[in-house]
């Protein structure tokens, strides 16, 4: 039976186009089976040889069968006036044998294609929503993003999730713009630095709101922020903040503390008048789809409206995965915090700022672990020399240093420490007046005078203020440790 199937499988070769498109289909589908197979026994599989598998083999595998048809019809073409083999074939369906089997093994063949192609196309919209395919397929472009990615609270959540959200619109709207960043990436003509995307972003009822919950009642949280002073012993000064998060109450439905802004009843209107949103004009207040308070920004304020916005998550939690170190000093604080530079290195906060800042924003990436091997002795020789390290912590902390800046800067993008500023809080130098500042700086005012608090008490209270953690209160003290092994 199968020899009699097979038979006009010659036909396939009978020309050099239905045999191009022979060998290009027969590559492809191979391919394709093999990487769906080991996608099913291993999550390990290489980025670029999946991209290859399920991107460009499936366009190749329908290319083949598109130029096998076209090699029948050559052929049909070549010998006109003949009867063709294939319109013989279907009026003889019913009559012979020969050409039942015919159509047959071509139904076949048709049906494994589909299912081959559903499959593969399956795995590729898979293999597309994974951050492996968005980290590092472009991998120059994306490995800053990628990099503070892996080290994220969000670490585990997929890129799509925040970036298109859930229903088909906006994923053949992502994918229609991908491409258009795919080309930016191949000719090298894309933006430096990559702006965040804030202005493609979903509202984030639509993304972040499909795990979180803003408008629960969160009440008052403790939050611990330690810096280190430039001294021999590092010393650690931490503030105590009672962060008033607030929500909506249970029992009186009234929303209050920082999670006001997210009341149902309430809608916060500004005018932005940069790209990034770091220059807020006009401020507008609604209370049930009713305006209840414009407020002017300061006389002198510079810049065009760029857009009017309803303030949701995004406009304070503005970094949520991708967060990097405003300033060399609050990197090499996180390092201390993390435990990744050890308090015992006498001087070595001072130090540690002072390299990075001194390193500037030009020096290559892959120079950074020599130079800072050099640098970091060669600070100490000059303003610590009798400092007493070990060739082992100076080794151990230079390449900690190295992997800081090796983390926020990248020339070849011109990503610096200032280009991607959070909004969450005030975190930045004293002089930085973005954030709540933005808004919260009293000078935002109303035509009667009132204006946009500027009040700390109104998101915070000060339990500590700079000390010393052994100087704080027992049960401070306890809560700092417990917040230290997290």
């Amino acid at each position: 039976m199968w020899s009699k199937l097979l038979s006009f499988l010659p036909r396939f070769w009978s020309n050099w186009i239905t045999l191009l498109g022979t060998a290009l289909t027969t590559v492809a589908g191979s391919t394709m089976i093999f990487f769906l197979a080991a996608s099913l026994v291993t999550d390990t599989l290489n980025t670029y040889a999946a991209a290859i598998a399920f991107m460009v083999m499936p366009g190749i595998f329908v290319f083949g069968l598109v130029i096998i048809t076209a090699g029948f019809f050559w052929e049909r073409w070549r010998h006109r006036g003949r009867v063709d083999p294939i319109q013989e074939a279907f009026k003889m369906a019913f009559k012979d044998a020969r050409s039942r089997r015919l159509i047959l093994f071509v139904s076949l063949v048709t049906l494994v294609n589909i299912f081959l192609l559903g499959m593969v196309g399956s795995a590729s919209l898979s293999y597309m929503d994974t951050p492996e395919f968005c980290g590092t397929l472009c991998h120059s472009v994306m490995e800053p993003e990628y990099i503070t990615y892996t080290e994220s609270p969000h670490s585990r959540v997929k890129c799509v999730q925040c970036h298109i959200g859930p229903g088909a619109s906006w994923a053949v709207k992502a994918k229609v713009d991908g491409l258009r960043q795919v080309w930016g990436v191949f000719t090298g003509n894309h933006r430096r630095p990559v702006p965040s995307p804030v202005h493609e972003l979903r509202p984030a009822r639509d993304t972040c709101e499909q795990c979180h919950w803003p408008s629960k009642f969160h009440g008052n949280r403790v939050n611990f922020t330690t810096h280190y002073e430039d001294d021999e012993e590092n010393s650690p000064a931490t503030t105590v903040l009672l962060m008033r998060v607030g929500g909506q109450d249970p029992e009186t439905n009234e929303y209050h503390g920082i999670h006001w802004h997210v009341s149902k009843d309430i809608e916060v209107r500004y005018e932005a008048l940069d790209e990034k949103r770091e220059k807020v004009g006009k401020v507008y207040v609604y209370k049930g789809g009713e305006q209840i308070a414009e407020y002017l920004p300061p006389e002198g304020t510079e810049g065009t409206p760029q857009e009017e916005r309803t303030m949701d998550c995004i406009d304070c939690h503005n970094r949520p995965t991708h967060v990097f170190d405003q300033t060399p000093r609050l990197a090499v604080d996180r390092a201390f915090n993390d435990g990744l530079l050890k308090l015992d290195v006498p001087y070595l906060h001072e130090a540690a700022t002072a390299v990075l800042k001194a390193a500037g924003e030009e020096l290559e990436r892959e120079d950074a672990p020599a130079h800072f091997a050099d640098a970091l002795p060669a600070f100490y020789k000059e303003n610590h020399e009798d400092a007493e390290l070990s060739e082992e912590q100076l080794t151990t902390s230079a390449a900690v240093i190295a992997n800081l800046y090796r983390r926020n800067i990248f020339p070849t993008l011109k990503l610096t420490w200032e280009t991607h500023p959070n909004h969450l809080g005030h975190r930045g130098e004293e002089q930085d007046k973005r954030g709540c500042f933005r808004c919260h700086n009293d000078e935002h005012a109303t035509a009667d005078g009132k204006t946009i608090s500027m009040d700390c008490e109104l998101c915070h209270g000060f339990l500590a203020e700079e000390e010393s953690p052994e100087d704080l209160d027992e049960t401070l003290r306890a809560l700092w440790e417990r917040n230290s092994e997290e």
